[in-house]
C-alpha cells in the first residue's frame, strides 16, 4: 500500500479512538432518560397547547434531542470510515476509493434510522417518549441508548 493511503488510515484510526474514547466519557456524562422525559414533556404541551413553556425546559429539551440527532448522524459517518479504513488496510485497498464510497452513503442508512429529513424535532421526541412510556425499565438508563432504541425501532430502513 502506498505511504498516502497509509496515511490517510492512521488519520482515521485515530480519529477512531479519539471519538471512541469522547464517546465513553460521553456515556457517563449523559443524563438519565427521566431527565430527559421530564423537560421533553414540558416543551410538548408547550407546543401541542399552544402555551407558554417554562423556556429552560424548552431549550434543554429541544438542546439535548438535536445533539443526540447530530451526534448520531456524525457517529455513524465517523464509525463507517473507521470499518472503511480497516478493510483497506487489511485488504490493500485504495484508501482514497473507500473514503470516496463512504461519502456517497447517506449517514441514516449507515445508522439504521430512515426517517424523513424533513421531521421535525417534535416527532422524535414523541417517538422516543412513547418508548419511555412502552419501556419504563429505561427511565434510569443514559437517554443517548434509549434515544437510538427508540428512533430505530420507529424509523427502520428497508
Amino acid at each position: 500500500m502506498n505511504r498516502i493511503a497509509s496515511a490517510f488510515a492512521a488519520k482515521l484510526l485515530a480519529v477512531a479512538l479519539f471519538v471512541g474514547a469522547g464517546a465513553a466519557r460521553a456515556q457517563e456524562m449523559s443524563p438519565p432518560a427521566s431527565e430527559w422525559r421530564g423537560y421533553c414533556k414540558a416543551y410538548l404541551e408547550a407546543i401541542d397547547r399552544d402555551a407558554q413553556g417554562n423556556d429552560l425546559d424548552i431549550t434543554y429539551c429541544l438542546g439535548v434531542t438535536k445533539g443526540l440527532l447530530n451526534g448520531l448522524r456524525i457517529g455513524s459517518q465517523i464509525g463507517a470510515l473507521s470499518f472503511g479504513s480497516r478493510l483497506a488496510i487489511r485488504y490493500e485497498l485504495d484508501a482514497d476509493e473507500v473514503f470516496k464510497l463512504f461519502q456517497t452513503q447517506e449517514p441514516s442508512r449507515l445508522l439504521g434510522i430512515c426517517s424523513l429529513p424533513t421531521t421535525p424535532a417534535a416527532d422524535y421526541v414523541r417517538t422516543v417518549l412513547a418508548h419511555l412510556e412502552r419501556n419504563p425499565k429505561d427511565l434510569q438508563r443514559p437517554i443517548g441508548e434509549v434515544f437510538f432504541e427508540g428512533l430505530s425501532q420507529a424509523y427502520p430502513c428497508d
